[in-house]
């Protein structure tokens, strides 16, 4: 699944992206440079610089049983909201730099 961050998108279509995949690995949430967002299996698909160069952003990588996604991080309103607060705050123009972090 998906998150167009170009369209009219709100909390609960990111908390779709996040419910849609399992808390069972590593995952990554990224933005391409046309504005789609995606969660990124990290645990099968480990990236280093290059790979990251050519996103427009990425948060951090949310190891395996913490809880940040899946069907309860999905459920979590205040998670959700400060995700998409940095994802609003980061595209189309980034703040800083590639790396979004998020105080959670």
């Amino acid at each position: 699944m998906t998150l167009d961050l170009n369209s009219s998108w709100a909390d609960a279509d990111l908390a779709k992206l996040l419910a849609s995949v399992s808390d069972d690995r590593d995952w990554r949430l990224e933005v391409d440079t046309k504005g789609v967002a995606s969660l990124a299996d990290k645990t099968a698909h480990p990236t280093g610089a290059d790979y990251d160069e050519g996103l427009h952003c990425f948060l951090e990588t949310w190891m395996e049983g913490t809880d940040f996604v899946g069907p309860s991080a999905a459920g979590d309103k205040a998670l959700v909201g400060k995700i998409a607060k940095a994802l609003r705050e980061n595209y189309p123009e980034l703040k800083a730099s590639k790396f979004v972090y998020v105080q959670l």
